[in-house]
C-alpha cells in the first residue's frame, strides 16, 4: 500500500467508531423521519428548514473541499472559523479526516491506494463488478480496514488551531446541525410537534441525504463517462455529471476539478453551474476572501499543460496555515 495508509491501530479504531455512530444515527433517524412524514405530515416549516440546512451544508462541503483541502483561496481567522464551522456542521466527518482522505484520493485517483474508488477497494484489490465498485464508492469504503494518516496528508491541518478545534469538537457541531438548530426553529414556528418534525426530517434525514449526495461525487463522478461526460482525458475515471452538480452546488464537475484541482471555480461551459465557486468569487468581491486561485482555461492550455498533482494541496509537507 502507498505511504500514509494505516491498516491497524488507534486511527483505524477511531474510523470504525465514527462510522458506527454516524451510521446508527443517520439510518435510524431517517427511518423515523419517513415514518413521521407519512403519519404526521410535514408543513412549510419543516420543508423550509430542510431546504435551508441542506443548502448551508452543501456550501459547507464546498468550503471543506476548496479551502481546507486545496487552498483555492486565502482568508483571515474570522472567515476561516466560519468556514470550519459550516464545514463541520455539514455532518461529513472531521476536517482532519476529510482533508486527509481527499488528498490521498487525488494522489491515487482510481488506483490502488485511493480511499473510495469504484475500481479498487481499500486494500488495493480490484472490484469484481462495476456495481460492487459503485456501492463501495457510494459509502461502503467507510467499512474498509484501512484509513489515512493525517501526519502524511494533513500536516497543515494539524498545525491549524482553528481546524483542530472543530475537529476535536465535531460531535457538538453535528448535534447543533442535526438536532438543536432544526429543533429550535421548529419549536419557535410551530411548537413541539413541528420541532419533532424538524429534528427528524430537516435534521437527521437531511444529514443522511446530504451524505448520499456528496457520495455521488465518489461513485457517479468516477464512472469513466458512463454517467455524464469527460471534458478532459485524464488517468482516472473522473466524470462531470450535471444532476450531481446541481445537488452539490458544483462539486459534480469532477473531471474539471481533477484537471485543475486547485481552482476555486470549476465551470468551463455555460451549462456547468458552479454555485460554490460563484459564492467564493462573490466573497472575493466583498473582500472576505482573497488570492482566489483560477487557472487560465483554454483549449490549447488544456491540451498541453500537465495534470498538476503537485497542486492537490498547498504542499503535503507544508506547515503554514493560510
Amino acid at each position: 500500500m502507498p505511504r500514509g495508509v494505516v491498516v491497524e491501530g488507534p486511527l483505524v479504531d477511531a474510523k470504525f467508531l465514527d462510522s458506527r455512530i454516524a451510521f446508527v444515527i443517520m439510518v435510524t433517524g431517517s427511518i423515523a423521519a419517513l415514518i413521521w412524514a407519512f403519519t404526521q405530515g410535514l408543513g412549510w416549516v419543516e420543508i423550509s428548514v430542510f431546504l435551508g440546512t441542506f443548502a448551508l451544508s452543501t456550501v459547507g462541503i464546498g468550503f471543506m473541499h476548496r479551502y481546507f483541502v486545496h487552498r483555492s483561496f486565502r482568508c483571515g481567522p474570522v472567515m476561516r472559523t466560519l468556514c470550519a464551522m459550516i464545514a463541520t456542521m455539514a455532518v461529513q466527518g472531521s476536517i482532519l479526516k476529510w482533508v486527509s482522505n481527499h488528498r490521498r484520493h487525488h494522489l491515487h485517483a482510481d488506483k490502488p491506494g485511493d480511499v473510495h474508488s469504484p475500481y479498487y477497494d481499500g486494500a488495493g484489490n480490484q472490484h469484481v463488478s462495476f456495481l460492487k465498485g459503485m456501492l463501495h464508492a457510494q459509502g461502503g469504503w467507510v467499512w474498509d480496514k484501512q484509513t489515512t494518516d493525517p501526519e502524511v496528508y494533513a500536516k497543515d491541518i494539524l498545525a491549524d488551531p482553528i481546524a483542530m478545534f472543530f475537529t476535536r469538537t465535531r460531535w457538538y457541531w453535528v448535534a447543533a446541525s442535526a438536532v438543536l438548530i432544526p429543533g429550535a426553529i421548529g419549536y419557535a414556528f410551530g411548537g413541539v410537534h413541528t420541532m419533532i418534525g424538524c429534528v427528524l426530517f430537516s435534521g437527521l434525514l437531511r444529514s443522511y441525504l446530504m451524505t448520499m449526495a456528496t457520495s455521488l461525487v465518489n461513485s457517479v463522478c468516477h464512472s469513466d463517462g458512463r454517467y455524464g461526460y469527460r471534458r478532459y482525458e485524464l488517468n482516472d475515471g473522473t466524470t462531470n455529471e450535471l444532476v450531481t452538480t446541481f445537488l452539490t452546488f458544483g462539486e459534480g464537475l469532477h473531471n474539471n476539478h481533477h484537471r485543475f484541482p486547485r481552482d476555486a471555480y470549476l465551470s468551463h461551459a455555460w451549462y456547468e453551474i458552479d454555485i460554490n465557486g460563484l459564492i467564493i468569487l462573490g466573497l472575493g468581491k466583498l473582500g472576505l476572501v482573497h488570492d482566489i486561485f483560477l487557472s487560465p482555461v483554454s483549449a490549447a492550455g488544456a491540451a498541453t499543460s500537465p495534470n498538476p498533482i503537485d497542486v492537490v494541496a498547498e504542499d503535503l509537507d507544508a506547515s503554514s496555515v493560510r
